[in-house]
């Protein structure tokens, strides 16, 4: 399935604990099926980086806590974290940060490999340093608006995630050293880390003898083995509704799906009106502002939800053409779709084949 990647970009899809876990089909036997009298479902519920996590175990036994799990987000975010000015990620983004040793395996050097193995398959729409563009426009802020172009081009300078240009790193026996060479240059792992911290948790409950689970924080799911009576997990997706602030949904598709990562971007819910002109949240990070296009929502299935969490973004930034064609050169990495788009005032959907099989008659 990872036949176009390196070793290299293959060790990108383990967490700290865990290789995760490579699937093929959305189509599964019932080998795992357990005695259901043995059986019952735990939930843990609580709030970590800004929203909510769910978390479901289907077990005989419970062997986490809550407070294991608020330890993990809490130690996430003292990493990568943007809204704690204590965190590594703020702490880097300040121009007085000069470098800094971490060990290989610390999280922050894991979402620099990530985010730079995403950043080539994008082509470089797909950029962690874009966050001086995104303070610059503010959207979602009391402080949004068009930042005039001069403004624009007066960042754009600091954008780009190519290595050595504005960052370096090296490698010392167990230890990695990054030096920040451009003092303006900042990282924002926002549309990716969310999706990384579902697999750790995942990883994490793995690793406590756990199979049958369901985790969801902020939207971003990833799915393990059955849940209550040997049943595949239903996951809806939600139909593009603009500027819904509410926690109302409309459901456009249902799928019946296990052992995969799930995780949906859309600029339906995050936009602004100026003199007219509508502009979304999904900023190109080549231009500084936004592409013009019909796709409404990306819905991402992979094996990892770092990597749902980062193609479902750029194929935000780049539209539903750019989208497919990315899919079809990269047809051995296990990446699946389905895309909301807009044609003649009407929401049509893309659905990749082999996730079709998947698809649960909702009128049923």
């Amino acid at each position: 399935m990872f036949g176009l990647m390196s070793l290299q970009e293959r060790m990108l899809f383990r967490s700290s604990f865990f290789i995760i876990s490579i699937f093929s089909t959305f189509i599964f036997s019932c080998s795992r099926d357990i005695k259901s009298a043995e059986i019952q479902a735990f939930k843990i519920e609580g709030n970590a980086q800004g929203t909510t996590y769910t978390i479901q175990v289907v077990d005989s036994n419970l062997h986490i806590s809550k407070f294991q799990i608020d330890s993990l987000l809490f130690a996430f975010d003292e990493k990568l974290s943007t809204y704690k000015t204590s965190s590594l990620i703020s702490r880097f983004n300040q121009e007085s940060f000069k470098d800094t040793l971490l060990g290989a395996d610390d999280l922050f050097i894991q979402m620099l490999k990530l985010s730079d193995s995403v950043f080539r398959w994008s082509e470089g729409f797909f950029d962690p340093s874009i966050k001086p563009i995104v303070d610059l426009w503010g959207i979602g802020t009391a402080a949004q608006n068009r930042p005039k172009q001069v403004q624009i081009d007066s960042v754009l300078q600091y954008i780009g995630y190519t290595r050595d240009l504005h960052f370096m790193t090296f490698e010392m026996d167990s230890l990695m050293k990054i030096e920040k060479k451009t003092a303006g240059f900042e990282l924002d792992f926002n549309a990716i880390a969310q999706g990384y911290s579902v697999d750790l948790l995942v990883d994490f409950l793995k690793l406590n003898g756990h199979r049958n689970i369901y985790v969801e924080l902020g939207g971003e799911i990833k799915l393990c083995g059955l849940k209550a009576g040997n049943r595949l997990w239903n996951i809806g997706i939600e139909a593009p509704i603009e500027n819904n602030t509410t926690n109302a949904q409309s459901i456009q598709n249902v799928f019946s799906i296990t052992d995969c990562a799930i995780a949906t971007s859309g600029n339906y819910r995050k936009f602004f009106e100026e003199d007219g002109q509508l502009y979304a949240h999904t900023i190109n990070p080549k231009t500084g502002t936004q592409n013009r296009h019909n796709l409404l929502s990306a819905t991402v299935f992979s094996p990892s939800c770092a990597i749902s969490d980062a193609l479902a973004t750029y194929f935000m930034v780049v539209g539903i053409d750019a989208a497919k064609l990315f899919l079809d050169k990269h047809k051995n990495m296990g990446i699946e779709v389905y895309l909301i788009y807009s044609k003649e005032g009407k929401y049509e959907s893309y659905c990749s084949p082999s996730l079709l099989l998947s698809q649960k008659d909702t009128n049923s």
